[in-house]
This record gives C-alpha cells, sequence and structure tokens, in this order.
C-alpha cells in the first residue's frame, strides 16, 4: 500500500507589478512580470520532493501551457503519473496584478474544471488521502468508493467559493482529519452553521495553521498550539502552508506523532519560506536536525 495520495492544483503563477491597481475604466502599464511554477499540489510537492516523501501526484493542466512545468516536475524526480494533461488546453493559471501593497487574483481554471479525478484513482491502496483544491463533486465521488484512507480535507482558499453547505458536510463527516487556516476554519463552521465543538465531535483531528504563530492541534476535543519558528529571512511565504503539509506528511510516514509530525510541519514552512518554493532543497535529516535542537 502506497503512503499519500495528494489532490490539488499545479498553478503557473503569473505576478504583474503595476505601479498601482487602476480603477474600472482605466488602465495602466506592467513594470515587471513573473511566472511562476505554484499551486498548492505543485508547492507541496516540491518540497515534499525533496525532504524524500513518496507520494502521488493528483491534478490536471493544460499541455499548452504546462509543457515546461510537467517538465521540471519530472526533472527534478517528481511522479506525473497521475497528473491529467488535455491536449489543446490552457491552465489553470492564476494572474496576480500587485502594486506592492494589495494584490488581485484572477483565477483561470482550465481543465480543473472538468477534471474526471475519480475515474483514474487507485481506489484502496493510500494510507492517506489529501483532498485539495479542485473538483468537489468529483472528490464527493471519490469518497464514496474509498474506503481505507484516512481521508485529511485540506480545501484551503476554496472553502470560500466551491463548497456549501451540503458538500462541506459531507466532506467533514468523511474526514479523518482537517487541516486548514484559522479564517477558513471560521467560513467552515458558517457553512455548517454550526459551532466548532461539534465540528470536533465528529472529527477526531484538526490542524489549524495560525501563520507565523505555529498551528494549533486539536486531539479528541483538546487543543495546543504548536509555535513556530522564526525564518532566517523571508524570500516569499506564498506556500508556507504547502511546505507545512510536506514536512507533516513527512513525518507520518517517518512514524512520528501527529505533536511531533505538526512541529516538524511548523518547521518545513519557517525554512520553506526563506527561498523560493521550487527551490526547496533541504532534507528531513536537516529538519529533524532543527527539530531536534528545539524539542531538547
Amino acid at each position: 500500500m502506497k503512503f499519500l495520495a495528494f489532490f490539488g492544483h499545479l498553478n503557473i503563477d503569473v505576478t504583474l507589478s503595476v505601479p498601482s491597481l487602476p480603477s474600472p475604466g482605466q488602465a495602466t502599464g506592467v513594470k515587471a512580470l513573473r511566472e511562476k511554477f505554484a499551486g498548492t499540489a505543485g508547492n507541496f510537492a516540491y518540497v515534499a520532493n525533496a525532504l524524500g516523501l513518496k507520494f502521488d501526484l493528483y491534478s490536471a493542466v493544460g499541455e499548452i501551457s504546462h509543457e515546461k512545468y510537467i517538465a521540471n516536475l519530472k526533472k527534478v524526480g517528481i511522479n506525473t503519473e497521475h497528473v491529467d494533461i488535455m491536449k489543446e488546453e490552457n491552465g489553470p493559471i492564476c494572474y496576480l496584478p500587485s502594486d506592492g501593497r494589495e494584490q488581485i487574483a484572477y483565477m483561470f481554471q482550465g481543465p480543473m474544471n472538468n477534471w474526471e479525478a475519480s475515474k483514474h484513482f487507485e481506489y484502496g491502496n493510500y494510507t492517506f488521502l489529501n483532498i485539495g483544491t479542485g473538483p468537489v463533486k468529483e472528490y464527493m465521488k471519490i469518497l464514496d468508493r474509498e474506503k481505507k484512507a484516512k481521508v485529511v480535507f485540506d480545501p484551503g482558499q476554496e472553502i470560500w467559493y466551491t463548497y456549501n453547505k451540503e458538500s462541506a458536510e459531507y466532506m467533514v463527516n468523511h474526514s479523518n482529519m482537517i487541516i486548514m487556516n484559522r479564517k477558513e476554519f471560521y467560513h467552515l463552521l458558517e457553512l455548517l452553521n454550526t459551532d466548532s465543538a461539534a465540528v470536533y465531535k465528529t472529527v477526531n483531528n484538526i490542524i489549524i495553521t495560525e501563520g507565523e504563530k505555529g498551528a494549533t492541534l486539536i486531539e479528541n476535543g483538546e487543543s495546543t498550539l504548536m509555535p513556530g519558528i522564526k525564518p532566517d529571512r523571508i524570500a516569499d511565504t506564498i506556500g508556507a502552508g504547502d511546505s507545512f503539509r510536506a514536512g507533516l506528511f513527512t513525518a507520518l510516514s517517518n512514524g512520528y506523532t501527529l505533536k511531533d509530525s505538526v512541529s516538524i510541519g511548523n518547521i518545513t514552512a519557517s525554512k520553506a519560506i526563506e527561498n523560493n518554493i521550487n527551490e526547496f532543497n533541504l532534507n528531513f535529516q536537516d529538519i529533524l536536525k532543527l527539530f531536534k535542537t528545539i524539542k531538547s
């Protein structure tokens, strides 16, 4: 049996640096343009691969836009067997105009909109199944059939606009673990029209990421803040949460407790943001040295 199936986006992020964000009817020039291989699944994959985690990546991309992205994943040794490459399509691409103070996001889903994720999943062959961003109805079909894997509900920002009460309730009732940031978790409670205590009773393990503060772990209703560590420098915070998940799952795959795995996830995130995520080059032993120093 394999350890992890990880579902999510392989975005190309296109950052547009502008003098100011124009109002409707206005136009502005672009000072600089930068493309980056990103997305929840992409960020996770680069860091998890460096740490030595064995996982299967599930996503869908357009052949036209993502040729270089897929080639880069293969170059660094990431298995793309379960990435569906749609011919003559573009996307997913996220356009991010920013004036350095504020940012707007325009997300083109491309093939993710029509991705039949449930058709090619290896049912019954994983210890963990991480349901990240992507087609909610397809993910529900997967959970209808999957009976062996421990399910991690990890919708990210898509909890705000792709889930309703029915789908959120379904996911919670079929999950063994939830991973969200604080705002996302509060929005989940609003969707469910319930309180945190009710969710704690339904899902035994909940991880709420708290940014630089670390992460709160709720095990069987008991809450513990696992503090983060301060990075030596900050190059780019985008993907910090995905890096946290990479450290978490790598630790779990090596037999660490959930509490220690959360701490290792915090350390991984703090080191990952010191450089670009897809340039992360620390291995698991590097992270463990920091973990053992902090724990002692």
